[in-house]
């Protein structure tokens, strides 16, 4: 039988290993598609733990919090208007999911501190 903190922890960990993993796969593969496909997955997971901050913020009425949880997807967005209008410049790409990279680690200190 699992008590809320078990699961709480369960997921916890799982939210760091798709972190990890997917941060990992978007600066080592070389296929270009898989580097796409992953920094999309990276883009949507940072939206989905920035608004996990976003609600932590709001509930607790913390205002940096808050402010953070706001300014992650900005970012987010920010790298994929980015990597869309690249046009396959490289040095675009990089900054694009270097932005996305850097959000997401944000937004899961946002959530978990």
């Amino acid at each position: 039988m699992f008590t809320s903190l078990d699961i709480l922890v369960i997921a916890f960990m799982v939210l760091t290993a798709l972190t990890l993993l997917s941060l990992c796969l978007m600066f080592l593969l070389k296929n270009k598609i898989a580097k796409t496909v992953c920094f999309y997955v990276v883009s949507v997971l940072g939206l989905y733990i920035a608004s996990i901050g976003l609600r932590i913020g709001i509930g607790g009425w913390f205002t940096a919090q808050i402010a953070v949880g706001a300014l992650v997807p900005l970012m987010i967005i920010g790298a994929v208007v980015l990597e869309r209008v690249s046009k396959g410049n490289e040095k675009l790409l990089r900054i694009a999911r270097i932005l996305s990279a850097a959000a997401l680690v944000i937004g899961f200190l946002n959530a978990i501190l």
